[in-house]
C-alpha cells in the first residue's frame, strides 16, 4: 500500500514523467518482491493506478505502454497469481488510453479490448465484465478517430448496449454521455447525413428520458447538435439553430435545468447562424436573430459574453452583412464589442481585416496605419477582460501608442 500511495502522489503532483515514474515503481516492486520482500508484492490496485497515470499522460506511446501493463497482469493471472487479477477498471483504463490517441488505430484497439473483455467474461473471469463506461469510452475512441465511418461504428456500439439492456443487463445500458459521444462521432465523420443522424439520436434520447432519466439530453448534448447544424449542408442554418435554442429555453422554463443554455450554447448558436446561406433577406434575417440573441445574452445575470463570443459574432457580421449597406448594424456590434473589453490579438486582427481602415482610425482617434498597431496599442477599456499573452502589462511601444490611448480616453 505504501508504494501504491507513492504512485498516486506522483500522478496527482502533475510533474513531468509521472507516467514513466509509475512504470518504474511497478518494476521496482517486482524486483524487490523477487529479492524476498513479501510486503512489496505488486497487486491489481498498483497496476490500475499505474495504468491510469499512463492514460492521462502526454508522454509518447502511453496507450501501448498501458496495454503492456494490462497484458502483464493477464500473464501473471493466467500463471496463477490471483493478486494480479485484472478488473473491469484495468480494461477500461487501457481503452481510455487508446481513445486518447485520436486516431483510427486507437479506436480499433479500444474495441478489440472490449471484445477481449466479453471473451474473458464468458470464460469465467467475471472480474472483467464490461460495463457502460467501457462501451462509452469505445464510442469516444471512434469520435476521436477522425474516421469517415466513425458515426456508424458508434451507432453499432449503441445498438449493442441497448440490446444488452433489453436482455436485463442494465449495467450496459447507454446514458446521455454515450449518446452524446455518438452524436459527435457523426459530426466529426463529416458524413453528409451527420445532422440527420445526430437529430435522430437526440430524438431517441428525449423519448428514452420519459422512462430513463440517465438518457435525458444535457446542455452538452444540445451544444453538440448545435455544432452539427453549423457544419451541415442546411442552407438556412439560423432557423434550425434558433429552434434548438428556443427548445432549450423552454425546457429550462419548465424546470429542466439539465439542458439549460450555457455560454458555449450561445457561442455555438452564433457560429451556426454565421454559416447561413441564401439571398440577402435570408442573411439579414439570420443576423437579426444573432443580434437579438446577443442583446438577450447581455441582459442575463448568470451568463456573459466571453472571449469566444465576439469572434463568432464578428464572423456573422462578415458573412451576413454588407459593409456599406449595413454599417449601422456593424457599428452597433462594434460598440457592444469594445464595451465588453474582450478584444484580444486574434479578434483585433479579424476586425481590422474586415472593417474599413478609416472607420477604425476614427474610433481610435489616430491616423496611424492599422498595420502598425498591435492589440497593446488599444485603449484599456477595449482589452480589459482579454488575455494578451504572457506579458499582461500594457506597455506603449512608442509615443504614438500613448497618443492613441490619450485621445481615446478623452472621448469618453
Amino acid at each position: 500500500m505504501t508504494y501504491t500511495s507513492l504512485l498516486k502522489c506522483w500522478i496527482e503532483s502533475g510533474q513531468n514523467r509521472a507516467a514513466s515514474r509509475a512504470e518504474d515503481i511497478v518494476n521496482l516492486m517486482h524486483q524487490r518482491y523477487n529479492d524476498g520482500h513479501e510486503e512489496c508484492k505488486p497487486d491489481t490496485l498498483l497496476y490500475n493506478v499505474a495504468m491510469n497515470a499512463l492514460a492521462k499522460s502526454k508522454e509518447p506511446y502511453t496507450a501501448e505502454r498501458s496495454e503492456a501493463l494490462l497484458n502483464r497482469m493477464l500473464d501473471a493471472y493466467n500463471a496463477g497469481d490471483t493478486d494480479l487479477t485484472p478488473t473491469t477498471q484495468s480494461f477500461s483504463t487501457a481503452i481510455l488510453a487508446w481513445a486518447r490517441t485520436n486516431d483510427l488505430k486507437g479506436a480499433q484497439k479500444a474495441e478489440e479490448l472490449l471484445q477481449t473483455m466479453h471473451q474473458l467474461d464468458k470464460s469465467g473471469v467475471k472480474s472483467v465484465a464490461p460495463n457502460k463506461i467501457c462501451y462509452t469510452t469505445c464510442i469516444l475512441a471512434w469520435k476521436n478517430s477522425n474516421c469517415k465511418d466513425a458515426g456508424r461504428r458508434a451507432d453499432d456500439l449503441l445498438q449493442k448496449m441497448e440490446g444488452s439492456e433489453k436482455k436485463g443487463l442494465n449495467y450496459l445500458k447507454p446514458n446521455a454521455i454515450s449518446y452524446t459521444n455518438a452524436m459527435e462521432a457523426w459530426i466529426k465523420s463529416r458524413h453528409p447525413h451527420a445532422l440527420k443522424r445526430a437529430e435522430a439520436i437526440m430524438d431517441h434520447m428525449m423519448n428514452r428520458a420519459h422512462y430513463d432519466p440517465e438518457s435525458a439530453p444535457s446542455t452538452l448534448s444540445f451544444n453538440v447538435l448545435m455544432k452539427a447544424i453549423q457544419h451541415s449542408s442546411l442552407p438556412l442554418k439560423y432557423e434550425r439553430a434558433e429552434e434548438l435554442l428556443n427548445q432549450m429555453k423552454s425546457m429550462q422554463e419548465l424546470g429542466n435545468g439539465r439542458a439549460k443554455p450555457s455560454i458555449v450554447t450561445y457561442n455555438a448558436f452564433f457560429s451556426a447562424c454565421a454559416m447561413t446561406e441564401g439571398d440577402t433577406d435570408d442573411k439579414i434575417n439570420a443576423f437579426s436573430v444573432v443580434l437579438n440573441a446577443l442583446i438577450e445574452l447581455q441582459d442575463m445575470d448568470h451568463l456573459h459574453p466571453d472571449t469566444y463570443t465576439w469572434p463568432a459574432v464578428w464572423k456573422a457580421c462578415e458573412n451576413l452583412l454588407d459593409i456599406e449597406r449595413d454599417m449601422t448594424w456593424i457599428n452597433r456590434i462594434f460598440e457592444l464589442t469594445i464595451k465588453s473589453g474582450h478584444i484580444n490579438e486574434l479578434l483585433f486582427n479579424n476586425m481590422r481585416r474586415y472593417l474599413p481602415e478609416q472607420y477604425l482610425q476614427s474610433k481610435l482617434k489616430t491616423k496611424t496605419p492599422l498595420n502598425q498597431l498591435t492589440v497593446r496599442d488599444l485603449p484599456n477599456e477595449w482589452t480589459r477582460h482579454a488575455k494578451l499573452g504572457r506579458d499582461q502589462t500594457r506597455r506603449p511601444s512608442n509615443n504614438r501608442s500613448k497618443d492613441v490611448r490619450r485621445k481615446q480616453h478623452s472621448s469618453f
